[in-house]
């Protein structure tokens, strides 16, 4: 399944965020694969596209970042 996250960073929190999502891209969650992160300027300060076995997973490793970002995440599939 495809997924996209859009992270908005916490208020002071930008240091943490950055170890989180290096931290995470660096050693994925088992069943995860990154296919783009991108940095952005407007309602979200990220977004981050990949594939995942299934929604579970996504939910299990974004649980741990509420911490220092708030996050959407939507499941993608082609037209």
């Amino acid at each position: 399944m495809l997924f996209m996250t859009g992270v908005k960073v916490n208020s002071g929190m930008v240091e943490d965020a950055r170890a989180f999502g290096d931290k995470v891209l660096a050693n994925p969650p088992a069943g995860v694969k990154f296919l783009q992160v991108y940095h952005t300027l407007g309602r979200y300060d990220a977004i981050w596209i990949y594939e995942a076995e299934n929604p579970q997973v996504i939910m299990d490793f974004l649980h741990q970042s509420r911490d220092v970002a708030t996050t959407e995440t939507w499941i993608a599939f082609e037209r």
